[in-house]
């Protein structure tokens, strides 16, 4: 008995497909190994990362809290600070004309505690020395939280105008801040 060898044809196709599924994991596992080196500083949590080193720090920056019924800006100023007393300063930073009004499921900005007490300051003085760069607009925003109010500080400075009529302030000069 003559044994006969059998020729083993190869099949481009196969070998076409096994090239294309090849490279697909080479790709897959080349994305793995990069997304585990730019996650290699932080936890994952979820998909994403989390900064610890912001969760020691202080928070600077606003917060937002939503009323809930039976809320007051006198009983949100406690709950936030510790003292009833700033719910002027939430009144203002919120533009809340009405303070004995406010809505439930509203959204208010909080200010950090560490900026609260530089912006009482700021509502309380009663007079205001212009600085560099000043206008009556950017003066207003600072003292009232509204820069429409401009015309107050004009009203009671009496400034001086330009030859194009806007409002003409010097720096330096001290201007009256009516309450």
């Amino acid at each position: 008995m003559a044994r006969r060898k059998k020729s083993k044809k190869w099949n481009w196709q196969d070998n076409w497909a096994s090239f294309v599924v090849g490279a697909i994991v080479v790709i897959i596992l080349g994305l793995l190994v990069a997304n585990l080196i730019t996650n290699k500083g932080g936890m994952i949590d979820g998909g994403g990362k989390v900064d610890l080193t912001k969760q020691d720090q202080g928070n600077n920056e606003p917060e937002q809290y939503k009323v809930q019924a039976n809320d007051s800006l006198s009983a949100i100023s406690e709950k936030f600070y510790g003292d009833q007393s700033y719910w002027p300063v939430l009144a203002g930073v919120n533009k809340i004309s009405n303070p004995d009004i406010i809505f439930v499921e509203a959204t208010l900005q909080i200010p950090a505690k560490e900026k609260v007490q530089a912006i009482r300051t700021q509502m309380t003085e009663t007079s205001y020395k212009v600085e560099e760069g000043d206008t009556l607009f950017k003066i207003a925003e600072m003292v009232y939280q509204d820069g429409s109010k401009w015309i107050l500080l004009d009203k009671a400075n009496n400034v001086g105008r330009l030859p194009n009529g806007n409002p003409l302030i010097f720096t330096g000069s001290t201007l009256t801040i009516p309450r």
